[in-house]
């Protein structure tokens, strides 16, 4: 029998399959029908990846009878800095709505095993994407790329540096919609601090030169210098640096010596060597990346998710969004009323009703407004070949 995951008489999640339920624990199941209907809320499907400390499996809600991914973690395993790293990663997600980064619906937590229930995006990873097709037009990785810059955008403007930009972390969904995942190695500053980093982490192949010298470093240029490398990497299929042995890569990145192929544009490689430039203080920031050449006939929406899709407006007083009615509408039908919305609030991700709650947001959200590619005849840019998008 398939594994499922509940919530016992105290509270507490646990794994067990409805056959296990005791009798006292189904007579308190009846007694509400949020839990009279979502005894098993997830059922483990199909296994799609797994890291060094996690294995992420395509789940189904039984409520909205929507798919998410989770992401389970062994405590049992976990070192004390995978650990830091795994608390870490779920505060940030907690903190962040937009819709080109992966949203955390809930977390749930059994005596071994931490379990992460997050967006699932059916496209899977861009870097498989990219093995498998090759590289990408430009005018179709303009798309890509601004979808990125936006996510970016919206966690520098929360102080919030991710360190771990790379294809592996950017996840496909319909009509080359990407979002941006795997806060792991993510950090918060201190605002309004020129505050440095210290910490070497990341991926190799897309660390910036500073990360290598073994120095202190700024936040925002190391995100930046990450967005160039995966802009090359789409944009040719190959990497901007390569070598056989780990120290070859390390030289190679600090020479930056980038090759350049003869079927990129000019302005394409105006912007990836002004991404990838080795002083921090002279690199492109994302507003001179935004205002490049390269990225002048795509027009991104700077419309962002509001902080009700994460909790529910509490202020009775305030008026809420035609998306929440809506979704407040579809919850009665599940017995989840507005009283215990408010009750479930404050545990924000442990709270199955919270998560039931954004999984119908993020439904209703896609439905109504999947961010996709508008494409308009651009009669004003003469430079420009491809048409003007407007990503929205």
């Amino acid at each position: 029998m398939k594994e499922t995951i509940t919530k016992t008489e105290t509270g507490k999640i646990i794994l067990m399959s409805p056959s296990q339920f005791s009798a006292k624990e189904q007579k308190w199941c009846q007694q509400s029908t949020i839990y009279k209907r979502s005894k098993s809320l997830y059922r483990l499907q199909t296994q799609i990846g797994h890291g060094s400390y996690s294995i992420v499996h395509v789940g189904f809600h039984e409520l909205t009878k929507e798919k998410v991914a989770i992401k389970t973690c062994n405590k049992q395993t976990l070192t004390p800095r995978a650990k830091k790293m795994l608390l870490r990663e779920i505060a940030i997600m907690e903190t962040v709505f937009h819709p080109n980064i992966v949203r955390l619906y809930e977390v749930l937590e059994t005596p071994t095993k931490l379990h992460l229930v997050m967006e699932y995006m059916s496209g899977g990873g861009l870097h498989t994407r990219l093995l498998s097709e090759g590289k990408m037009k430009e005018s179709d990785a303009k798309i890509i790329f601004a979808q990125l810059l936006s996510a970016v955008k919206h966690l520098h403007e929360r102080n919030i540096i991710h360190r771990d930009i790379k294809a592996e972390n950017v996840f496909c969904g319909e009509k080359n919609h990407v979002k941006l995942g795997d806060f792991g190695f993510s950090t918060v500053l201190v605002k309004g601090s020129n505050e440095e980093l210290f910490t070497l982490c990341g991926s190799l192949p897309y660390a910036a030169p500073e990360l290598l010298q073994e120095r202190r470093y700024q936040g925002q240029p190391v995100d930046i210098w990450a967005l160039g490398v995966l802009l090359y990497f789409i944009t040719t299929g190959q990497m901007p640096f390569s070598a056989i042995s780990v120290a070859h890569l390390k030289r190679s990145i600090l020479l930056g010596v980038i090759p350049m192929p003869a079927h990129l544009s000019h302005s394409c490689i105006t912007l990836i060597r002004g991404m990838l430039r080795s002083t921090p203080s002279k690199r492109f920031t994302l507003p001179e990346v935004r205002n490049s050449l390269w990225m002048s006939d795509i027009m991104i929406s700077e419309n962002t998710y509001d902080r009700w899709c994460i909790i529910p407006t509490l202020d009775r007083d305030e008026k809420l969004a035609e998306i929440e009615i809506k979704a407040r509408k579809q919850l009665l039908a599940y017995g989840i009323d507005d009283k215990m919305l408010e009750e479930h609030a404050l545990k924000g991700i442990k709270s199955d009703v919270i998560a039931t709650y954004r999984i119908i947001i993020h439904k209703l959200l896609t439905s109504n407004h999947i961010p996709a590619v508008t494409r308009i005849t651009a009669k004003k840019l003469n430079h420009a070949r491809s048409h003007l998008c407007v990503i929205t």
